[in-house]
């Protein structure tokens, strides 16, 4: 597997979005970038979308297809995937989401950047809305650690080159995402307490403990449709959102700030707003998918 230039495995996850996954793999067959690989996880899909796959592979580039009989969850399958990559010796991982397009140098720029120095950890491009032109998704991130709070730098913002600068950030999101193997290594995968959502925060903030940085590279571009799989404020979402939200603050914000900070934004932000406006608006599946991420939040045993 090695050669002059570091090999890269890109792991990707399937859970019947055939179109999409499709149209992904067919950007990442005109990368210009020579040496890399790709791992496609299905995660127990029933749309048939894993033989279309198989065929779209026979036809244009090999795909390491793995199937699963159950869904994993987002950090379950992508563990996996990751998990697999680095059995083949692989010198970085890029997590991809399958609702992307990427252009054809992404990773040419993103590993470039990677190799910058040692301690660089893991790098994210520019990330644009699908198919609005230069209209941002993010720009990097930041946070508000003590209230467990990601923002998305840049998002809905038209891309004029204000955020063009090489840039530290807290996390990568999870979008897209460039990993050194010595981060999976030393820091380890993503965390399978979270079944989705705050991974990629929890992640840079373990990978930032243990003395890597993260960076935005903003002249690698890729473009994401956005919550095709489990569907923007669906009760999905809402329910491991809040989740993951309390697993998050569990884990890493300290007892006084949880309790005089995050605690009150929780309630009056996360619970009270939401709750108010099912109410109104009489969506009772979504209040009990509510109630049941907030218990499940607290109540899950964390590692």
């Amino acid at each position: 597997m090695r050669s002059s230039l570091p090999h890269v495995t890109i792991v990707i996850l399937n859970w019947n979005r055939e179109a999409d996954t499709l149209e992904c793999l067919d950007s990442v067959a005109r990368l210009t970038y020579p040496s890399f690989s790709v791992v496609l996880v299905d995660n127990g899909s029933t749309d048939g979308s894993p033989d279309a796959i198989e065929r779209w592979s026979d036809v244009k580039i090999p795909v390491t297809l793995i199937r699963n009989d159950k869904n994993l969850g987002f950090v379950g399958g992508c563990n996996q995937g990751m998990r697999h990559a680095l059995a083949t010796g692989t010198d970085y991982v890029f997590l991809l989401n399958n609702d992307t397009v990427v252009d054809p140098d992404v990773l040419d720029i993103l590993v470039r950047a990677a190799e910058g120095a040692e301690d660089i950890g893991m790098v994210g491009p520019k990330i644009y809305q699908y198919g609005k032109g230069k209209m941002l998704d993010s720009a990097g991130t930041r946070t508000i650690p003590w209230l467990a709070q990601g923002f998305l730098i840049g998002h809905g913002e038209e891309d004029r080159g204000q955020y063009d600068a090489t840039a530290e950030m807290p996390y990568v999101t999870g979008t897209a995402l460039v990993v050194k193997r010595a981060v999976l290594e030393h820091v380890g995968l993503m965390d399978e307490d979270y079944f989705c959502y705050f991974d990629d925060f929890d992640w840079g903030v373990r990978a930032r403990e243990a003395g890597y940085k993260l960076y935005l590279e903003s002249r690698a571009v890729v473009r994401h449709k956005g919550s095709q799989t489990a569907g923007l404020n669906s009760p999905f979402y809402m329910r491991h959102m809040v989740r993951s939200r309390i697993l998050f603050a569990r884990k890493h914000v300290p007892l006084l700030p949880f309790l005089f900070a995050f605690l009150p934004y929780l309630f009056l932000y996360r619970y009270l707003r939401p709750l108010a406006i099912l109410i109104i608006c009489r969506r009772w599946g979504h209040l009990g998918a509510l109630h049941r991420g907030i218990r499940e939040g607290f109540k899950v045993p964390i590692s």
